[in-house]
């Protein structure tokens, strides 16, 4: 037998080889691309997705709430500023012009939105409605109210604010004294399971001494 031969068919039967174990590889792949996600990993997948959108849309609220919060400690010094303007004989929107410029936080960024969208030709009354919208609380609401109110129908506003001024004070007070409240109650935990017991162990430890010694 030739030794040509016998390599040239050698040669044939590794490339058919090769070939074949790239099909099967190849097959094989595409087996594995198109087989389904079991259903055992499934559901770990979507309690992680479920479980991390619950948290972002907790954040989420949690910060709306303490925006809010901030909001409603700043509404009493804008009215009443606002209402001293208005008793010295400025007009409305004077008098937010006056003393929005010089207030700061969250409200006074969002009315002086307003200010400026009606220094390029808006109208005040619309504007101001929109800052109750990016601040959903009742007593902005109520504020923006009054003021839409007044320039439609030209009712008097100084008297309207300064009794908000007094119910927002009051909303303030009763908040305050709840978060005392819960404050007074979590400064019990430390007390009874901590100093508490450090006490009566400092008061005891002298007696057991004696008795060990037998002093007693």
């Amino acid at each position: 037998m030739n030794v040509d031969f016998v390599l040239a068919v050698s040669f044939g039967i590794g490339i058919a080889g090769l070939m074949g174990l790239v099909r099967v590889s190849g097959s094989g792949a595409l087996v594995s691309r198109l087989t389904p996600i079991p259903l055992s990993i499934r559901p770990v997948r979507r309690k992680s997705l479920l479980g991390s959108g619950k948290s972002l849309v907790k954040n989420l609220r949690l910060l709306n709430s303490q925006k809010l919060e901030r909001v409603l400690f700043e509404l009493p010094e804008i009215i009443e500023l606002i209402t001293v303007c208005l008793r010295a004989g400025d007009g409305i929107y004077r008098s937010f012009a006056r003393v929005i410029p010089r207030c700061e936080g969250q409200l006074a960024r969002e009315i002086s939105k307003s200010l400026k969208a009606v220094d390029l030709g808006a109208a005040f009354g619309v504007e101001i409605r929109q800052v109750a919208e990016v601040l959903p609380h009742p007593q902005v609401s109520e504020f923006v109210n009054k003021v839409s109110l007044a320039l439609e129908r030209g009712t008097p506003l100084a008297q309207m604010l300064s009794e908000q001024g007094l119910s927002v004070r009051e909303e303030i007070k009763n908040r305050l004294l709840e978060q005392a409240g819960k404050n007074e109650t979590r400064m019990l935990i430390p007390l009874v399971f901590l100093i508490l017991p450090v006490t009566v162990l400092f008061a005891i430890y002298p007696s057991l001494e004696l008795l060990n010694f037998g002093f007693i």
